[in-house]
């Protein structure tokens, strides 16, 4: 039975879903990097991503695209 005092609303999926998502830490492992450097290019825009929480993530698409402009 629906209450009729509460509008039906659809719930927009999360910013990101169905993005594929890596962590500093698996991120700094594959470049073979410090955490702080994985950090430092998200807050200087070279790498894009979003913070979940008290961490961050950053997208896979982001770190193809960077690898392909860099040495990587």
């Amino acid at each position: 039975m629906k209450n009729a005092n509460v509008p039906e609303t659809k719930a927009e999926p999360p910013a990101g879903a169905g993005r594929k998502l890596l962590s500093i830490a698996a991120l700094s492992r594959r470049w073979s990097v410090s955490d702080t450097t994985i950090k430092r290019l998200i807050e200087e825009g070279e790498l894009k991503g979003m913070k979940i929480r008290r961490s961050y993530r950053v997208f896979m698409e982001s770190v193809v695209e960077y690898e392909s402009r860099s040495r990587f």
